[in-house]
């Protein structure tokens, strides 16, 4: 049976929209607790991210998150693991939907026990 060309494209656009939902709604957040721009702000626990790419799994610790602006007003974060741990930062253009959506969820509750 043939797909139409329209399901996949709704789809991607659907897929794209969420993540941009997502990270925009966690930077607000973060704003929300007047967090700087390339302030660090400890989460309440280490986050455990587990993400399947092809046929490989990839798993992101990480316990703080910062955000940065670029000119366009276009807004991203990068989530790192404490201040002496050698684990390299990793940029939300990186995680899947899925991490994207736990670091939401733990952000929140942060900002609702500031």
């Amino acid at each position: 049976m043939k797909i139409k060309p329209s399901v996949n494209k709704n789809v991607t656009e659907a897929v794209k929209n969420c993540r941009e939902v997502l990270v925009n709604e966690t930077i607000g957040l973060l704003k929300q607790m007047r967090a700087e721009p390339g302030q660090d702000v400890t989460l309440g626990k280490a986050l455990f991210l587990y993400q399947h790419k092809g046929n490989t799994t990839e798993t992101v610790v990480c316990d703080r998150i910062s955000y940065c602006e670029n000119r366009s007003g276009n807004g991203y974060y990068v989530v790192s693991m404490g201040e002496d741990a050698h684990v390299p930062y990793q940029s939300d253009i990186f995680l899947t939907i899925d991490s994207l959506r736990t670091i939401y969820e733990e952000v929140r509750r942060v900002v609702r026990e500031y």
